[in-house]
């Protein structure tokens, strides 16, 4: 289901500095992941940036037609 649009839109987003996210293709959905380890190293001013760029992650995968989820990796993974 991911298309090369959804890429396209995608990478034409400019995370903030030592911070991204994977895109995990589950057919019927994408997910978003978000790794707890690059969250902790956030200071407050980044963190908000960073909420930013994946809302606008997740408006620009559903704008090409995608249900998207965002999940936050745990310690376990």
């Amino acid at each position: 289901m991911y298309t090369v649009e959804m890429a396209s839109a995608f990478k034409s987003i400019v995370p903030p500095e030592n911070f991204g996210v994977t895109i995990h293709d589950a057919n019927d959905f994408l997910t978003i992941a978000i790794d707890h380890k690059d969250l902790e190293q956030l200071s407050s001013d980044k963190a908000e940036l960073a909420v930013k760029y994946v809302n606008d992650v997740k408006k620009a995968l559903e704008s090409c037609g995608a249900i998207v989820l965002v999940v936050r990796s745990s310690s376990n993974d």
